[in-house]
């Protein structure tokens, strides 16, 4: 059986280019952590972000493991890196954070693995074939779109920090 085997070659091509965004994506906080490291600081930057996608690229993975297409090698490999690099950051994030800081991303941690078992437990048990495949891919989505959210933190953040700020987005 190939790797890729698809009709259509720019469903192929569109797959490729997808997976090497997403990749400088889950690259993009490189300069954050060179600098945490640099200052052997977390300078009040927040681990939720990763966290939320480290569990993001864990259900994908769940959901690829799911599909039964070729398909589901581009999901494998983009998540694949997406869990290592998240797991990485977060090992750094973790290093230098400040006690409390550090405490709150254990917790948040704990909350994302129960999380996971906690879905493909219920997602096993509870559904059979396409329906769970559908169900995760759901679930999949909507954490997704949490994932590109988290960071809009900040500027909610900022916004109440500073009213001259908030302004600048109306």
């Amino acid at each position: 059986m190939a790797i890729f085997t698809t009709e259509n070659p720019w469903v192929l091509i569109f797959g490729v280019l997808g997976n090497i965004i997403s990749i400088v994506v889950f690259l993009a906080p490189v300069p954050t952590f060179c600098r945490i490291c640099r200052k052997k600081s977390t300078e009040g930057f927040e681990s939720v972000p990763y966290v939320v996608s480290l569990s993001s690229a864990m259900l994908w993975l769940y959901y690829a493991s799911l599909k039964s297409e070729s398909s589901a090698f581009l999901l494998i490999t983009v998540n694949s890196v997406g869990c290592a690099v998240e797991t990485i950051y977060i090992a750094l994030y973790l290093t230098y954070a400040p006690k409390q800081a550090r405490m709150m991303t254990l917790r948040l941690l704990l909350l994302n693995f129960g999380g996971y078992c906690s879905i493909l437990l219920l997602s096993h048990f509870l559904t059979k074939g396409s329906a769970r495949v559908q169900l995760v891919g759901r679930i999949c989505v909507a954490l997704s779109v949490a994932v590109f959210a988290a960071p809009l933190s900040v500027i909610v953040n900022d916004a109440e920090a500073d009213p001259e700020f908030s302004l600048a987005f109306v």
